[in-house]
């Protein structure tokens, strides 16, 4: 098959929904599929692992989301090119939106990939994030031939897509359990920590637009924990961070606390490994799954998150990991507090962890999944 897909965001970009795309992209190219990719970017082309990139620039911004008025005219540009079908992704408004017109115009098979609900919880983005579910994602929606969500929340529970739950399939995430697997770590080197120190650790972006990932939660659970040889791990880059470390400076831990910036993936495995766990403190459903979840998971660590959006079925209760209500440093404490007390309880935690990663998370599955959604639309 010939196969566009439409993404606002792709690598070298980092994040959940550019490794999703990219991972699902790469096996179905491996697979013999001739794949394109429409995404942003310094406008080119390029062929990344045999995957053919358009990148097209971005004019402006609204929160996350990217917006160019040339996209509908160079999506058409490319379906000329005699397409199967066109898959894209849906993180952020616009870019799918755009795809589905098009692609309808064209009379090409369309298909959504539906990560999360778009929701904001103020302001005016509140207002345009409601109309824009009621209006242009309800046609998007309806256009579509099938609809993937990576989400097990918003496959059990999103409110926005429940009239279309007879055309949704749930394709989880995947990881490259040969790369993601318990080593030797350098990372206490790295960062000048004692060797027989732990490591908190955060993974996510730490921009305003990722607020709802909880930051400021779990640096005040940190100040509640008062062992020595415990340290705050972060990182991700992001225009939040000058924030964080003031807050950190009030709380008094910022001695113990470290902002990595942007790491590359091998050091971010580097860091999995060495950490004592990983913990992801979302305040909202705005969290469809938690990729870093099953990545620390996957390298042999517990982990803890909030009880909602996707988290609460990826985390394994007292098994996999602890879950937390959102938005309680003191509970985070509590749970912090009761896996570094309990060094056999983290390990067996991590350890089936990552036995449910290998079982359920796999990038080869994903793929397959995928393309049989794809053959039974075509």
């Amino acid at each position: 098959m010939k196969i566009l897909i439409v993404t606002p965001y792709f690598p070298p970009r980092k994040g959940g929904v550019e490794h999703y795309t990219y991972n699902i992209s790469k096996i179905l190219s491996e697979n013999g599929h001739k794949v394109t990719v429409i995404t942003t970017g310094k406008t080119k082309e390029e062929i990344l692992d045999d995957i053919k990139v358009i990148r097209v620039k971005n004019k402006i911004s609204i929160s996350n989301t990217p917006i160019n008025i040339h996209l509908p005219f160079k999506i058409s540009e490319v379906l000329k090119k005699d397409f199967d079908i066109v898959n894209a992704h849906m993180p952020v408004p616009f870019y799918a939106d755009i795809a589905a017109i098009v692609s309808k115009k064209n009379n090409i098979p369309f298909i959504l990939t539906y990560h999360n609900d778009v929701t904001k919880n103020e302001g005016l983005l509140k207002i345009l994030s409601s109309i824009y579910n009621k209006s242009l994602l309800q046609f998007t929606l309806r256009i579509t031939k099938k609809m993937i969500t990576p989400s097990p929340y918003v496959y059990n529970e999103s409110t926005i897509i429940h009239k279309f739950s007879d055309k949704t399939v749930w394709i989880p995430p995947g990881v490259d359990v040969d790369t993601y697997k318990p080593g030797k770590s350098n990372a206490k080197t790295r960062y000048n920590l004692p060797q027989d120190s732990k490591i908190i650790l955060f993974v996510g972006a730490m921009n305003r637009g990722h607020a709802h990932k909880g930051v400021d939660i779990l640096l005040k659970a940190f100040s509640m924990i008062k062992t020595d040889n415990t340290y705050l791990v972060l990182a991700g880059g992001g225009n939040m961070i000058p924030e964080y470390k003031k807050l950190a400076k009030s709380l008094g831990i910022d001695n113990k606390t470290i902002f990595t910036g942007f790491i590359d993936e091998k050091s971010l495995i580097d860091l999995y490994r060495g950490s004592y766990m990983l913990v992801l403190p979302t305040l909202t459903t705005a969290e469809g799954f938690g990729m870093v979840l099953i990545e620390a998971n996957a390298c042999g660590k517990p982990v803890i998150g909030s009880k909602i959006g996707g988290i609460k079925y990826v985390i394994k209760d007292g098994e996999t990991g602890l879950l937390v209500p959102a938005g309680d440093p003191k509970a985070l404490a509590k749970a912090i507090m009761k896996l570094l007390e309990d060094e056999e309880l983290a390990k067996k935690m991590g350890l089936k962890g990552k036995k449910m990663v290998e079982k359920n998370y796999t990038w080869n599955k994903a793929a397959k999944m995928t393309e049989r959604v794809y053959r039974e639309v075509v």
